[in-house]
């Protein structure tokens, strides 16, 4: 036996639930509770992933123990009886050879055997408790516009009362069923509970799978085509823009209402100020800056709010109002920041692939944050090497990595609509393992276990980012992710991972509830979770259905039915053949430019500045000398200063602007007129 396999899974588990953690999260400004309770949930989350995988390769060894010793007792029973019959009395006997009396291998990585079982109890329950009772007022408190830990508390209880609600009714209807059918103890509550948290987590990794399993082969080929992925990242630009701007005219709305409160305060000493900061603290720095000076500036007023002096209630709408305002706002420009970021690299790719030189030549150069930055984009990653990956290597990668994630996904789909046929085995990942189990190669049992229960999780946490109604949750990189949206992925991979793993062991026949085999060696995973046909009627129709369900959602996404379905409805989605489609892929390139020129204009110096600024005399009126300046070079500079006011006027107007007066290049632009540029 060997604890170190285990202890690595468990430091490996650890340190990669610490680095996503800390570049989707911000644990400097976020609840140091939220942290801990969104770590413990990935982490115990991913623990599942990389731990079961242990645990089958260990039923195998015991399964092997098991069946060696009733061959031995059988055969010895038979041997004893042929000797009975024949009245033989004196036999000489010679033992068996170590390998044949025992060709049982134990595995590299085998545990104790409490270990495991020990450690699942800990992991799912913990995990149970975290994603239907913590994580959940977590969110309402988080959002909760209560100044007090009470209260905001009370408000998350009162939240969740519909929801805990539901959820009591259904158990307790689970439980008269239960109580009818068989005889109701402490063990059989806490099958049942393992037994409806299964349930419910099956039922969405329906949904989840049979998107996922389609859409994220599709997702490969798609960007091993730039053309298309340019015109679809110009389609998201165009989309999102409207929503920017509505996120923004929310956040308008309630500042406005929040001003409205200040200037009817009654000074320093009104009994609303303490929480008036509060709410203040939650706004952007900049509107924060200038409501003091401007407060500080003016005197203070009486001004009713509403016709009526504002209360403690209305205070606390508007907290709430912020909170959930401020967090789309952030959400929204983030999402809009890495759209425009991965629209000029694209823009950057299709321009380098004709350039002669291979170097790769970006618009915007990104300055490296750390030194060990700059010895990668220097030593290693350099412009030599990152134009052969995208422009010569990256779009083959991707063709070539759909092809086997399309047969990873067929082989999937087809086991989960064969796993239960027990008369002739036909399931491809029972098939294999099956041979790397009566083969005992321990290490490449848990590997395949590892890579295929890792691609059905990325198959179903890539869905839950990627449907619609689940867009309102966004995980952004470099610490831009808010509070809700990871406490919604934590609860996710809660209550995914269980359910996911353990439709992995059916799909390997090694769920005896669910094959109808008989199976001496259960693993400790099944042990700790039940079976699903403690209630009959979830059990009889699981075998049929669920697969069933898989397929037609497979076929639906396949064939885009969710997608014609909802640009029937109004909803715009991406068919190239339509003409409001195209329509809005230009409106997106013509943004990407318009915000492309706005970075350029903020990384470079301004010319016209620097011009005006040798043009004005120094202080105390002392000419300096100068150079004289050529006639040439006058009529550069006047073309050039033509040209950047003729370029400014062109993106400081809507899209599909047009002017019918002429611009006058020696008359000056009134003051303050590019000041929204």
């Amino acid at each position: 036996m060997a604890f170190w396999p285990l202890t690595i899974e468990i430091i490996v588990t650890f340190l990669l639930s610490s680095y996503l953690l800390n570049r989707f999260g911000n644990w400097l400004d976020q609840n140091i509770v939220t942290t801990v309770s969104v770590f413990i949930s990935w982490f115990f989350s991913f623990l599942v992933i990389f731990i079961l995988p242990l645990d089958i390769s260990t039923t195998t060894y015991l399964q092997c123990l098991n069946d060696h010793d009733m061959r031995n007792v059988s055969h010895l029973n038979v041997f004893e009886d042929t000797m009975d019959v024949m009245n033989v009395s004196n036999i000489t006997t010679t033992p068996l050879p170590p390998n044949m009396d025992n060709p049982c291998l134990e595995p590299w990585s085998y545990a104790p055997n409490q270990v495991l079982p020990t450690l699942w109890r800990i992991v799912y329950w913990t995990s149970q408790m975290l994603t239907w009772i913590v994580l959940p007022l977590m969110q309402s408190y988080c959002m909760a516009g209560e100044f007090s830990i009470g209260g905001k508390l009370k408000a998350a209880f009162i939240e969740n009362a519909i929801y805990y609600g539901i959820f009591s009714v259904i158990f307790v209807i689970f439980l008269i069923y239960v109580s009818i059918k068989t005889q109701l103890n402490f063990e059989g509550i806490k099958i049942i509970c393992t037994t409806a948290s299964n349930t419910w987590g099956l039922f969405l990794l329906v949904v989840l799978l049979g998107y996922g399993l389609v859409e994220i082969p599709r997702s490969c080929f798609n960007v091993s085509h730039y053309g298309r992925s340019l015109n679809y990242l110009y389609f998201k630009v165009a989309k999102l823009s409207a929503e920017k701007c509505e996120s923004d005219e929310k956040l308008d709305d309630v500042l406005d209402e929040i001003q409205t409160c200040l200037e009817s305060l009654r000074g320093d000493h009104d009994p609303m100020r303490p929480y008036l900061d509060i709410i203040v603290d939650k706004c952007p720095l900049d509107w924060r800056h200038q409501m003091m000076n401007r407060l500080a500036q003016t005197s203070a007023q009486s001004v009713s709010y509403s016709g009526n002096t504002f209360n403690e209630k209305t205070l606390t709408r508007m907290h709430k109002n912020i909170i959930q305002a401020m967090q789309t706002n952030h959400r929204t420009h983030c999402k809009w920041n890495v759209l425009i970021t991965d629209s000029i690299e694209c823009e950057d790719i299709s321009k380098n692939e004709i350039n002669v030189n291979r170097h790769f030549r970006p618009t915007i150069e990104s300055r490296p944050k750390s030194a060990l930055t700059m010895f990668i984009k220097t030593s290693i990653y350099t412009p030599r090497v990152e134009w052969y990956w995208k422009c010569c290597v990256r779009s083959p990668f991707y063709r070539l990595l759909g092809y086997c994630l399309t047969i990873l996904s067929l082989m999937v789909i087809w086991s989960e609509m064969t796993f239960s046929i027990q008369s002739i085995p036909l399931s491809i990942f029972a098939l294999i393992m099956d041979s790397l189990r009566n083969n005992y190669n321990y290490f490449f049992v848990e590997s395949f276990s590892i890579l295929v229960i890792a691609y059905l999780c990325v198959c179903a946490y890539y869905t839950v980012f990627k449907i619609r109604i689940f867009n309102y949750y966004y995980l952004s990189a470099h610490h831009q992710t808010d509070e809700y949206s990871l406490i919604f992925c934590g609860m996710l991979l809660c209550r995914l991972a269980p359910p996911l793993c353990l439709n992995y062991l059916g799909l390997i026949h090694l769920d005896s509830h669910i094959t109808h085999k008989v199976m001496k060696e259960e693993t400790a995973f099944t042990k700790i979770m039940g079976h699903l046909d403690v209630i009959s009627f979830i059990g009889d129709s699981f075998a049929i259905y669920l697969p069933l369900c898989i397929c037609l959602f497979c076929l639906a996404t396949f064939f885009e039915f969710g997608a014609k379905l909802l640009h029937n409805l109004g909803f715009e989605q991406f068919i190239l053949t339509d003409e409001m489609t195209t329509e809005l892929i230009r409106e997106g390139q013509e943004l990407v430019k318009r915000e492309k020129n706005k970075i350029l204009r903020q990384l470079e110096p301004n010319s016209t500045q620097t011009l005006r600024f040798k043009k004005d005399p120094p202080i105390g009126g002392h000419q300096q000398h100068q150079q004289p300046i050529s006639p040439e070079q006058m009529i550069s500079r006047d073309n050039s200063e033509d040209n950047m006011r003729q370029e400014l006027i062109r993106e400081s107007e809507p899209i599909g602007y047009s002017t019918n007066w002429s611009y006058n290049s020696t008359a000056r632009p009134p003051k303050g007129l590019f000041d929204d540029i």
